[in-house]
């Protein structure tokens, strides 16, 4: 008779993934479906990725190449629609969500795993960030899948688990720079953990982190080239106006985490600090606190500083949805988990019905003209408009002023033959990737150039205002009215 070689514990733990990846499989595909039905049109950052998607490179003006790949990947797949565009996020979700379970039941035993998934799958963020392509959606697959080899690193160190961590490095700095934290905080963690401390002697660490850091070789030698010009960005982002005192910022910014992956998840974080000391912490809450902690505390500062973005802090909450799970789990508090849940779902399906109900809302409504959502709308519609007014004008190219008109149009003027540039005054550094690479200070010898721009006053002297799409012509409202100015270069 065969010997029995699942452990009860495996069936466990193999039971509970079954579930979850069911009930993954569902969201993805429910999500996804929305993708394609939404008449949201692109927000001007995915814009922006997608222009990027058309032209593979090794970096990019504001962020590192990944986004870029993995937008022409997908699209050389499904085509240029915004449903294709935006696939990916719905999906490297998902995956997230099965390694965060991985990693969770390394730790703890199945069932606070199978929560805590459940837990990221319906963090509000997540939720909101399954409906657009960001760098954050790739970043996450790399940060959990490297923190699930180093907590196994941490227990049998090996050359071929430090490789894993190192390889997640690498790819996770090609997506966003935030990896960053990952080396700094799994150093801070073993210098500080007396259990721990003996593997900053061992050379396959180290071997792990030069193995991420020459990942992110190619765009160094990129940046190299192009004069610094994404840490340029990067650095300005982060110091913001210069060094101030801004109550506010941090405040707006803490208050934004509660709605990250749940309010009460949020707030367990601080009863956790506040009722634990520090010999009474687990070692498995100790690894995850040392990934999460310095990060939240780090861009706290950062929002006292000057200001921080609420997704900034991104990579500290797989590890704070897992240990606050597990904490209130261990303390027979799990109604909590259960309700920081119905919270989330409900927000979850609020934010879907949104999508799907985008055309009946107006971008003026009190509640989108608070946010950035009103930049998804009318875009279609309104670049139609200006197509009709750009075909009477026969402009040989086209102009656009400032980010968001560049990337939003380059996106839906796509089909059109003209090229499209960006307006930069005449010796002044590039403030986005288009001004970059597609400079227009003005026309050239028998040129004739239409720019088109959300002010009312030509960026050109000598241009004429020769048309106005107003924000209503089209069938959907768009944010502001564009004005159109005609610029021709002396004749030969």
């Amino acid at each position: 008779m065969a010997t029995p070689t699942t452990s009860p514990a495996d069936m466990t733990k193999a039971h509970y993934a079954q579930r979850l990846a069911a009930i993954v499989v569902a969201v993805v595909v429910v999500r996804f479906v929305v993708l394609l039905l939404t008449p949201l049109d692109l927000f001007y950052d995915e814009a922006q990725y997608w222009y990027w998607a058309q032209d593979p490179a090794l970096g990019y003006f504001s962020k590192p190449p990944l986004i870029g790949w993995l937008i022409a990947a997908t699209t050389a797949i499904c085509g240029d629609t915004e449903g294709c565009i935006r696939s990916a996020a719905p999906l490297f979700h998902g995956v997230t969500t099965m390694l965060v379970f991985g990693l969770a039941a390394t730790l703890y035993a199945p069932r606070t795993a199978f929560f805590a998934a459940l837990g990221y799958l319906f963090a509000i963020a997540v939720s909101a960030s399954s409906l657009l392509i960001s760098t954050d959606v790739p970043l996450l697959v790399c940060w959990v899948a490297g923190l699930w080899a180093f907590v196994h690193y941490t227990r049998t160190p090996s050359a071929m688990l430090a490789a894993g961590f190192g390889v997640a490095i690498a790819i996770g700095l090609n997506a966003k720079y935030a990896m960053i934290y990952f080396p700094l905080c799994a150093l801070a963690y073993l210098a500080f953990t007396r259990d721990a401390r003996h593997l900053l002697k061992r050379g396959d660490l180290w071997l792990g982190i030069v193995v991420g850091m020459l990942g992110f070789l190619p765009n160094l030698i990129w940046n190299i080239q192009h004069e610094f010009i994404t840490f340029s960005h990067t650095g300005e982002n982060i110091s913001g106006g210069g060094l101030t005192f801004d109550p506010a910022s941090f405040l707006e910014f803490f208050g934004s985490q509660f709605a990250v992956a749940g309010p009460i998840l949020f707030a367990a974080l601080f009863y956790m600090l506040a009722k634990r000391r520090r010999s009474d912490t687990p070692s498995a809450d100790r690894l995850l606190l040392f990934f999460s902690l310095p990060i939240l505390v780090l861009l706290s500062l950062q929002a006292f500083q000057s200001s921080a973005n609420y997704n900034w802090a991104a990579t500290a909450y797989p590890a704070l949805i897992i240990v606050t799970t597990a904490i209130l789990m261990d303390r027979a508090r799990w109604q909590w988990v259960r309700w920081n849940l119905i919270i989330c779902f409900a927000l979850a399906g609020i934010m879907l019905a949104g999508a799907l109900a985008a055309l009946t809302v107006r971008p003026d409504h009190p509640v989108i003209a608070r946010t950035n959502l009103e930049d998804m709308f009318g875009w279609a519609e309104h670049a139609d408009e200006l197509s009709k007014r750009l075909d009477r004008l026969e402009a040989d190219t086209i102009i656009t002023v400032g980010r968001r008109y560049a990337a939003g149009f380059s996106y839906y003027l796509r089909d059109r033959e003209e090229p499209l540039r960006a307006f930069r005054h005449q010796g002044s550094p590039a403030r986005n990737h288009f001004e970059f690479t597609a400079p227009w200070s003005g026309p050239s010898v028998g040129e004739r150039a239409v720019i088109i721009s959300p002010g009312n006053i030509s960026p050109v002297r000598g241009a004429r205002l020769v048309g106005v799409v107003e924000a209503d012509d089209g069938a959907a409202p768009f944010r502001s009215n564009s004005y159109l100015f005609l610029a021709e270069g002396p004749d030969e």
